[in-house]
């Protein structure tokens, strides 16, 4: 059965008429700054798999579950989850921040603490040094709302979709690099 509103709809056309102000082509996309922007976005999610590979073995090595080689996967789990904990409590923060100082300053202190206290883990010998600079990695690295925040400032009506269609494509490809990383080594 037709109803009167159905009878006049037209698939391609818009529901919401044209406006003056909204050109109808996309402009281009910043390419560099969009670049920028994406290379940052990389490096995330490669600090926060990298680690998966080895983080058994360096547990079991550092005689962290005295022996026991049943808690390997606890501290495991526990080390890697810190970092998503960390990170989830200060995101918002570091949004905050980043309206009061600008965006450019916070994704280079979260960018520069990120490589610091992954070098510290590297050097980690503790469970406690372990412990600390997971922590650290992912409070210094609550800059995914910041990243987002600059790609809605990049792009404008006409082109917002492309450029936040690539930044889960850029994260999903740093996954893979985190654990292609490891597998060369």
């Amino acid at each position: 059965m037709v109803t009167p509103s159905s009878r006049h709809c037209n698939d391609e056309e818009p529901l919401l008429p044209n406006s003056p102000d909204v050109p109808k082509r996309p402009t281009p996309l910043p390419r560099i700054q969009i670049m920028v922007l994406l290379l940052t976005t990389l490096i995330e999610p490669v600090a926060s798999q990298s680690i998966l590979p080895y983080i058994n073995q360096l547990v079991s090595e550092l005689d962290i579950t005295g022996g026991d080689s049943r808690k390997v996967g606890y501290y495991a789990g526990l080390i890697e989850s810190l970092f998503f904990v960390t990170q989830a409590l200060t995101v918002l923060h570091w949004s905050r921040v980043s309206d009061r100082v600008g965006r450019k300053p916070v994704l280079l202190l979260g960018t520069f603490g990120l490589c610091l206290s992954m070098l510290c883990f590297g050097l980690s010998r503790t469970f406690w040094g372990l412990v600390l600079s997971r922590c650290v990695t992912g409070a210094l690295n609550g800059n995914i709302g910041v990243m987002k925040s600059m790609m809605g400032e990049l792009t404008d009506v006409t082109n917002r979709a492309q450029g936040f269609a690539l930044l889960p494509m850029i994260s999903s490809i740093g996954v893979v690099a985190g654990y292609a990383l490891l597998s060369l080594y």
